[in-house]
């Protein structure tokens, strides 16, 4: 065995791979099947905040088509022009054909979704702490596929976790301690847990 492929055996040490570990012995015994379909997980985050749909003709909602397409249907996704603005224009046009079931949200900043904010506010003023440099509120965006069943949060860390527990695993994510699992364990049980 080389020195490279001792390397690659060789487990890891971090604080994330730690509780990764402490995770996995701690709950992984007691885990059961939990997994909603996107659909479902959408319709609770849309009961639970402000949500304001975005127009199909957004960037979020173009660049989450393409984001589909170049992952599910990559045989389309070698037509599209390689521009950048042809290739959104492209991946939005073919939304309809491709039957795509695109959902592209911003959560509104009153009620359930300003502790969103304040929470964005309060990790940059700790990330940030002695620059000087100021907090500007970034918009949170959940821009999701329903068929394929891809989601991607930006803006908030917190509502990101939620969507992985809301989502749940599955008996295959258990038995073959799948990403998907871990990232489920590190959002409800982690350190990093949402309120």
């Amino acid at each position: 065995m080389d020195d490279l492929e001792m390397l690659i055996q060789k487990r890891i040490d971090s604080p994330t791979a730690d509780l990764v570990d402490q995770l996995l012995e701690q709950y992984l015994s007691s885990l059961q099947p939990c997994a909603v379909p996107l659909d479902a997980a959408l319709e609770q985050l849309k009961a639970r905040y402000p949500l304001r749909s975005l127009p199909h003709s957004s960037i979020q909602y173009a660049r989450t088509a393409l984001s589909v397409i170049e992952a599910y249907y990559p045989e389309e996704a070698s037509y599209l022009q390689h521009d950048w603005d042809m290739r959104l224009e492209g991946a939005q046009a073919l939304v309809e054909p491709l039957h795509l079931k695109l959902f592209c949200a911003e959560v509104a900043d009153n009620g359930a979704g300003h502790a969103l904010y304040e929470r964005q506010r309060a990790q940059y003023e700790r990330r940030t702490a002695g620059t000087g440099n100021p907090w500007h509120m970034m918009p949170i965006h959940i821009c999701a596929e329903s068929s394929s069943g891809y989601c991607l949060v930006t803006g908030s860390d917190a509502l990101h976790e939620q969507v992985i527990c809301l989502r749940g695993i599955t008996q295959e994510d258990i038995d073959n301690r799948t990403p998907t699992l871990i990232a489920y364990l590190r959002a409800k049980y982690g350190d990093c847990t949402s309120e």
